[in-house]
């Protein structure tokens, strides 16, 4: 009669995990997903005859079922000195309407079904005695590296995504 017992216990919390294990994976996650092929075209905010300061703005959503956080967002320029050295380009990125001037990313909760925009801040500053026209008049079509940090229900996970600035898109900002 006991082990009879012991056995419908067992039963009972085995069918319980299974119930439950169900239930979770119904609830889906959050799912981030960046739209850099939606990007705007490059803005230009100030340049003077050694800087160059522009924009480009990338929308984003949660496209998952539940609540998610980007926890960090930054981006990787690859513009090698041995590529071209005449330009240092540099970036940070933020939170549309929440601008900072360190590079700190503050973390942000992203309801499901909801999105919003990245603005992506380029600085570019010309080298080896050139003014940024002469600089960024020779400079080549750079690929940028989009990382996100986020996490839902599950683990911790990096987004990447990939797009290019083009040469002709950049030199336009000099005119």
């Amino acid at each position: 009669m006991i082990f009879l017992l012991i056995k419908l216990i067992l039963a009972v919390i085995v069918l319980g995990v299974i119930v439950v294990g169900l239930y979770i994976a119904h609830q889906g996650d959050a799912v981030m997903r960046f739209k850099t092929a939606a990007r705007t075209k490059a803005v230009k905010e100030q340049a003077d005859e050694q800087r160059l300061d522009f924009t480009v703005e990338v929308p984003f959503d949660n496209v998952g079922r539940q609540e998610g956080t980007i926890i960090d967002a930054y981006m990787r320029i690859y513009l090698p000195q041995e590529q071209y050295g005449d330009v240092l380009l540099r970036g940070k990125v933020n939170l549309k309407n929440v601008l900072r001037e360190d590079d700190y990313f503050e973390a942000l909760l992203v309801p499901a079904g909801t999105g919003n925009t990245l603005v992506l801040r380029f600085e570019a500053y010309a080298r080896n005695g050139k003014s940024i026209a002469e600089a960024m008049a020779q400079i080549p079509d750079v690929d940028v590296a989009l990382f996100a940090d986020c996490r839902g229900r599950g683990a911790l996970y990096t987004k990447k995504e990939i797009f290019t600035l083009t040469a002709d898109e950049m030199r336009q900002l000099i005119k």
